[in-house]
């Protein structure tokens, strides 16, 4: 009976004992902090931990700027909208007016208004992006110098605010574009098919030598992270590939389009009353409608990157990770998360088990 007993304690023992690391191992675990002696699977199971931490910290920042992207985006558009029922309001006083004077002076108001759009779409820019442009991700394919002692990466090249319609280029389409320096002018020509479309010259003054600059061409919708003094030409390679925004880490958690251009030349908005302020007028009603459709499918965006990604639940279950407390996490668009609290549990519980069974084992024999 005394040997019986000893086992027992011992046993016991070892079950607490066993609980006991299996909470310290979770709660290091879940704060990234692991020692020397944890086991490979608790050493694992922190990596994923960390990797999944990482992931949700770099959706949330992605779809963060996107989003922010797309009410920026829609704030403008309301802009443009009011100003476009300003221009149908003034072109249908100008297709009633019989006064010759009176429709000199509405027509003159009607290209003010309309100036003041362009300005306003031209102006307004989000993470250096001319946003009214429209456009497409910045996809760069490849970078080539053709002269120059000079290194550049993808990443120094921005072309995503390049409006690939008004210069022709098609969805999908590859297009180059030349960047030349000589002293401080540089220029940026458009090659489509291998012939110039349009080229756009930059002076630069007074730039460190010893720190990167951005050359932004406002014209094209492009940018060049420049460093250094010396002279280069450099070839960029891009495709007009749709805006891409992922809002989970599964194969279909993931937006692809085009975000339209708010440009009045490309909205179809006519620059003055030379086909009659009649006909203008008829333009200006398709162009809000347009516009109408153009609101719909934004906030159709924004409204399922907000119900679909559940930002917020990524945020808050991402710090309860961090704090170890797992009962309230919850993220409705990604089940790992809830699983982890299990997984961490698991993670030793084949020892306790056999603890637990030697412990039911020796109170059988006791009883006997």
């Amino acid at each position: 009976m005394k040997v019986s007993k000893t086992i027992s304690y011992f046993i016991l023992n070892e079950v607490r004992k066993n609980v006991s690391d299996i909470q310290s191992v979770s709660r290091r675990i879940s704060s990234g902090r692991i020692n020397e002696s944890d086991s490979p699977t608790s050493i694992a199971l922190a990596n994923s931990v960390s990797l999944r931490v990482q992931t949700l910290d770099f959706i949330s920042q992605h779809i963060t700027k996107n989003v922010s992207v797309l009410q920026k985006y829609e704030e403008l558009l309301n802009q443009v909208s009011n100003y476009v029922q300003n221009l149908k309001m003034i072109s249908d006083r100008a297709s009633l007016s019989s006064d010759n004077q009176e429709f000199q002076e509405l027509e003159k108001a009607y290209k003010e208004n309309l100036s003041a759009l362009e300005q306003l779409v031209r102006r307004t820019t989000i993470f250096s992006k001319v946003l009214g442009r429209g456009g497409f991700s910045n996809s760069v394919i490849s970078v080539e110098v053709i002269s120059g002692d000079v290194e550049f990466r993808k990443t120094d090249f921005n072309l995503s605010g390049l409006n690939f319609i008004r210069f022709g280029i098609k969805q999908y389409q590859s297009f180059q574009i030349q960047f030349d320096r000589v002293g401080d002018n540089f220029q940026a020509t458009l090659f489509l098919d291998g012939s110039p479309v349009f080229t756009e010259n930059k002076e630069v003054v007074g730039k460190p030598s010893d720190m990167p600059f951005i050359v932004d061409f406002e014209e094209l919708g492009v940018s060049i992270r420049v460093q250094g003094t010396s002279d280069f030409s450099v070839k960029v390679e891009g495709r007009a590939d749709p805006q891409l925004i992922v809002f989970g880490d599964g194969e279909n958690d993931e937006e692809r389009f085009f975000i339209p251009s708010l440009e009045p030349a490309q909205l179809g908005i006519p620059s003055d009353f030379e086909e009659g302020a009649d006909m203008v007028s008829q333009n200006l009603e398709v162009v809000l409608k347009n516009l109408s459709d153009i609101r719909g499918f934004i906030g159709q965006k924004i409204a399922k990157l907000s119900q679909r990604n559940d930002l917020g639940d990524i945020i808050k279950s991402k710090l309860k990770i961090l704090q170890g407390d797992y009962e309230d996490a919850d993220m409705t668009s990604d089940a790992v998360i809830l699983n982890l609290k299990q997984v961490i549990l698991n993670s030793d519980i084949s020892s306790l088990r056999r603890a637990v069974s030697f412990m039911n084992l020796a109170l059988d024999m006791l009883r006997r």
